[in-house]
């Protein structure tokens, strides 16, 4: 009997309730998939699916409270305490359209033609009450060995789901597991099907690759498989790629998973991708407009900064922290901030030519990003009314014009943020100007 050490004690104790009440209602019921295959794997279990002799109704009316998920499919998600679990029906499927959805589901009594149907052998592992395993494919063994295998033949899996060509290659990153000779050869003949496969679908396999340990092993499995040049969601790398770039993609395993959007900007620049193409091209990969408008802020950042750099020359010049206050200003304090770690990270895994002075500059970057005293309008000590007041002048778009040159002024330290002194610079400016 094995014991569950990767699942959360109270999720165990209502999951197991609800195999309890299957089992004593006269029906067989297993634990099954990624919570099984997770636990044998010392990874931890985030939720816990079941699969059942049960049919659907008969589940939900074995419990108080339970959602109608998918019906069609034999699914019933069972609500007990505060976790959810998915009761699905043993069933087996026919015929797939369109590469994505079986045509026909058919209930079955045993678990073993439920596991038939299922991915990978890793995943078609089922878990009794008892902990005793059901592991018809020999899923066990090669979570051991490492490797990823399809149940039965590769190319009737691929052929029937064609997701599961990114799942194997996102399971290898993810696991640092290796894609066995057959799937291999099913992947590269069957890679076309992708194509029907929808955008959002293929995107999402795709960050769960990139926000794992090692996205760099599930990028280069997909340039050498080419599956993405089969998928609405193509990988290009730019014509204008410099060697600082390689840098980049070497940098994404260091880089935090959270939040994304450091990950992206490392990966679309080391593609050649530039900032202002990124957000467009990220919104029609389906990406939410904010990981889309982030993203691309940290690369046009990072590409203003560079072209300053470029120009101003060495660290220490007050032109230079002038500079860099401008921009934050521009971009906002959170996009400052994001680009601040992600050079931090990328610098921790540079070679020592050169880093000594970069250390430096960094260090002087987020001193000056501390520093900068107020970042929006709204934290001037002094309003637009009051300007109006003191001039004795109508408003217009000059005013506007002048609030944010307080602003800047206030930012870089030359006037202090205190609102006699800022009234006195106006009426100054004015007078000059007169």
């Amino acid at each position: 009997m094995q014991v569950w050490k990767q699942v959360d004690p109270l999720m165990l104790h209502q999951g197991e309730r609800v195999l309890r009440t299957l089992l004593e209602s006269g029906y067989s019921a297993y634990f099954v998939g990624g919570c099984v295959r997770d636990e044998l794997m010392g990874r931890p279990v985030h939720d816990m699916d079941i699969a059942t002799s049960a049919k659907p109704e008969q589940v939900m009316e074995l419990f108080e409270r339970t959602i109608p998920t998918g019906l069609q499919h034999g699914t019933v998600t069972v609500l007990m305490g505060d976790y959810p679990f998915e009761v699905t029906t043993f069933r087996t499927e026919s015929h797939y359209e369109d590469h994505r959805h079986p045509a026909a589901v058919e209930f079955v009594d045993e678990i073993t033609q439920d596991l038939q149907r299922r991915d990978f052998t890793m995943n078609a592992i089922a878990r009794s009450l008892d902990g005793e395993l059901t592991d018809p494919f020999q899923g066990w063994s090669d979570i051991r060995e490492g490797v990823i295998r399809c149940v039965g033949q590769a190319a009737e899996r691929f052929d029937e789901d064609a997701l599961r060509m990114m799942r194997a290659v996102r399971f290898s990153s993810v696991f640092g597991f290796r894609p066995v000779k057959s799937l291999w050869r099913a992947l590269i003949q069957g890679r076309d099907k992708l194509t029907f496969v929808a955008m959002e679908r293929v995107r999402a396999e795709l960050e769960r690759l990139m926000l794992g340990p090692n996205p760099l092993r599930g990028l280069e499995l997909l340039r050498r498989s080419r599956l993405l040049h089969y998928a609405k969601l193509p990988f290009k790398e730019g014509d204008k790629r410099s060697p600082g770039q390689d840098g980049q993609l070497q940098a994404l395993s260091h880089m935090p998973a959270d939040p994304q959007e450091l990950r992206w900007s490392l990966l679309l620049q080391g593609l050649g991708i530039s900032g202002y193409e990124a957000e467009a091209r990220m919104k029609v990969w389906t990406f939410s407009n904010q990981v889309a408008e982030t993203t691309a802020d940290i690369m046009r950042f990072d590409e203003a900064w560079g072209e300053i750099k470029a120009r101003l020359g060495a660290a220490g010049s007050d032109r230079l922290r002038r500079s860099w206050i401008e921009l934050q200003l521009h971009y906002g304090q959170m996009i400052s901030q994001l680009w601040l770690e992600r050079e931090r990270q990328w610098l921790a895994c540079q070679g020592s030519a050169g880093k000594e002075a970069l250390l430096r500059l960094n260090e002087e970057e987020m001193r000056w990003h501390r520093d900068v005293p107020v970042h929006e309008l709204k934290e001037l000590a002094i309003r637009g009314g009051d300007v109006l007041a003191a001039l004795g002048q109508r408003g217009g778009p000059w005013l506007g014009d002048l609030m944010k040159r307080l602003l800047q002024l206030v930012a870089v330290g030359d006037v202090p943020n205190e609102k006699e002194l800022l009234l006195d610079y106006v009426k100054a400016v004015v007078k000059q100007n007169e």
